[in-house]
């Protein structure tokens, strides 16, 4: 499982209002419903787009113990605007894959196996709406909003590969049944609960 880091602008999700002084900061954080195009190496997350082995492009390396490698990503674009009286500051998250940075071994082609590359792009998927929720209950200030949202950045993203890490090694890279099927379980239930835009805890 490879995870890139990008810190990278977005349409609607939670709109909070804090005061900072006399100074009011308006802070619009969403998911950015993004397209790829044709023949685009990159895959945005949707719920009713589920990977397939034919979006593993890359080359497999011989020399890694694992079957297959989902290289997936999860990134935003902001904006602040500031019309005298009001900061408003737009921040769209968005998830991705990357097909050509994902692999598979000729032998690795089960859908259980897929299931288990499916959790670890879902896992990213979890991890942006942790962002999110991250960033709503930060307090922004015209002066501190640029360093504060890449700390936040930050410390999410090493959450999100900590649990990525968890996954891997309680169900052993998916050949520990018992404990894969379990995890199949927590995350389809925090998927659909994110789906039917519920707050899920994500952990």
């Amino acid at each position: 499982m490879i995870r890139y880091k990008l810190a990278l602008f977005l349409v609607v999700g939670c709109i909070v209002t804090v005061r900072c002084f006399s100074q009011e900061v308006i802070v619009n954080a969403f998911v950015q419903n993004k397209k790829a195009g044709p023949g685009s190496d990159t895959i945005y997350y949707d719920f009713d787009r589920s990977l397939a082995w034919q979006d593993f492009k890359g080359a497999p390396d011989n020399n890694h113990f694992g079957g297959a490698v989902t290289a997936s990503g999860f990134a935003f674009d902001s904006q602040m605007n500031f019309d005298g009286r009001v900061i408003h500051l737009d921040i769209g998250v968005y998830t991705f894959f990357s097909k050509n940075d994902s692999w598979k071994k000729p032998q690795i082609n089960s859908g259980y196996h897929l299931l288990h590359e499916q959790h670890h792009f879902d896992i990213t998927r979890l991890g942006s709406q942790r962002f999110i929720r991250e960033v709503i209950k930060a307090r922004f200030t015209r002066q501190n909003y640029a360093t504060l949202l890449a700390s936040i950045f930050d410390k999410v993203y090493m959450e999100n590969q900590s649990i990525q890490s968890q996954y891997d090694r309680e169900t052993n890279h998916s050949l520990n049944v018992d404990k894969q099927l379990e995890w199949n379980t927590r995350i389809a239930a925090e998927i659909q609960q994110l789906k039917a835009g519920t707050v899920t805890t994500a952990k």
